[in-house]
């Protein structure tokens, strides 16, 4: 027996397989619930079985004519990521209060404008110029040798991605969603490319707290080095930033 090249992705990121996953999860709690005498209803549990039982089969079969976002990462209808999408973007607005749906808008913009050209696709994993293994738009969580997507791939991938860089922003920088327009898109993409940790312990997220953008916006600039040494790529996309950055400002 062989494994497919990309098994490992599979079987992380499919979630045809999250709902195997699930019932495998339901069976285990029908046998070992008794032993501490309790009981799932029969019809219950028969319920939830032939509900994962039919999301798992079209998750795998459906996939021509839909929208973007709801295919799967291995080809099939992404029920389950619609679902679990849904349940982000609620969790985000919380987060975010009234500027919820500005949120949205800005993670599109920062997607069109910024994230998306500036990072460059490349479908196959390549070792960036600091050696970490990276894919699609500057993809680097669980990349490996040998990993390769599609194009759509890519795009839903980084539109998720976007969405959980401006979530773990908006964690630390609460008021993100008050900010300007151009302003949010600038920080999300910096984000996005330097990392939430590193952006979250800056003091770019420091001086926007306490109420100098303009200050936070000058930070950019000195975010354009990678492996020690100053990038054109960088410099050039740091200024692009601050440039939006300071005219949403005006």
């Amino acid at each position: 027996m062989k494994l497919i090249p990309e098994w490992r992705r599979i079987a992380a990121h499919a979630w045809s397989m999250w709902g195997l996953y699930v019932m495998a999860a339901l069976t285990a709690a029908e046998v070992a619930l008794p032993v501490f005498e309790l009981h799932l209803p029969t019809n219950l549990y028969a319920a939830l079985m032939g509900l994962m039982l039919a999301l798992t089969a079209l998750a795998r079969v459906i996939d021509q004519g839909v929208t973007e976002f709801l295919r799967s990462e291995d080809g099939g209808i992404n029920l389950f990521a619609w679902i679990a999408r849904l349940f982000r973007r609620k969790q985000g607005r919380k987060r975010a209060g009234a500027a919820g749906g500005v949120a949205g808008a800005v993670a599109a913009a920062a997607i069109a404008g910024f994230v998306g050209p500036w990072e460059g696709l490349r479908t196959t994993a390549y070792q960036d110029i600091v050696g970490v293994w990276t894919v699609c738009y500057g993809e680097t969580r669980g990349v490996g040798p040998g990993d390769a997507y599609t194009a759509a791939e890519c795009d839903t991938q980084l539109a998720r991605a976007v969405d959980e860089y401006r979530d773990d922003l908006t964690a630390c920088l609460p008021n993100l969603g008050t900010y300007p327009e151009g302003v949010q898109i600038a920080f999300v993409s910096w984000t996005y490319n330097v990392g939430a940790g590193a952006a979250c312990g800056s003091t770019l997220v420091r001086k926007a707290k306490a109420g100098d953008l303009v200050g936070a916006c000058n930070e950019l600039p000195r975010w354009n080095k990678a492996g020690g040494r100053v990038v054109r790529g960088l410099t050039n996309r740091r200024a692009a930033e601050q440039s939006l950055c300071l005219e949403a400002l005006r």
